[in-house]
């Protein structure tokens, strides 16, 4: 069941595209502010850390989200792991307690 952005946030969904990552970097630069989720099915072109190819196969789901947090750059560090916990328990409430859910450091779910 997909459900509406919570306020202050807006979904733009594809079915492909390059790197939602690029895709919310791009819109940052054009003055889009905070809050916009970008996802999609499959990413062509998705970058790891460090540079590294990101193997984006079809059936995942693929996100970036748009956020200027106003913290010290060692709290920031720290908020896209914190942000993969919280997916993590809202996949597990939702899929049951007993579902297989891994977390991948910084923010892999």
């Amino acid at each position: 069941m997909v459900r509406p952005a919570p306020p202050g946030y807006r979904v733009l969904a594809f079915e492909d595209i390059d790197s939602t990552n690029a895709e919310a970097a791009r819109r940052a630069a054009q003055g889009e502010p905070d809050g916009l989720v970008v996802r999609a099915r499959v990413q062509t072109a998705g970058r790891g850390r460090r540079g590294r190819a990101w193997v984006s196969p079809a059936g995942n789901c693929y996100s970036s989200i748009l956020l200027r947090p106003r913290v010290a750059p060692r709290v920031a560090m720290t908020l896209g792991f914190a942000a993969a916990l919280a997916a993590a328990e809202a996949v597990r409430a939702a899929a049951g307690r007993d579902a297989a859910i891994g977390l991948k450091w910084p923010n892999d779910v």
